[in-house]
């Protein structure tokens, strides 16, 4: 259940009970962290795929 709040810039608002809000939250934070966390690999993997590549073009390391 949520109660009519105002209008702001012609859109209107809701405010939810605070135990809505709170189960809401406690849904959206882990996969908030799980996305970061994602993120950040996939640069770390982006780096890696590009030195190695690069490498790969160059000969480097060829045996």
């Amino acid at each position: 259940m949520s109660q009519l709040e105002k209008d702001f810039h012609g859109v209107t608002l809701l405010q939810v009970y605070d135990r809505i809000a709170d189960i809401f939250m406690e849904q959206v934070i882990p996969i908030d962290l799980q996305i970061e966390k994602l993120y950040r690999s996939n640069e770390q993997l982006i780096q890696t795929r590009d030195l190695i590549l690069t490498r790969l073009i160059s000969g480097e390391g060829a045996a």
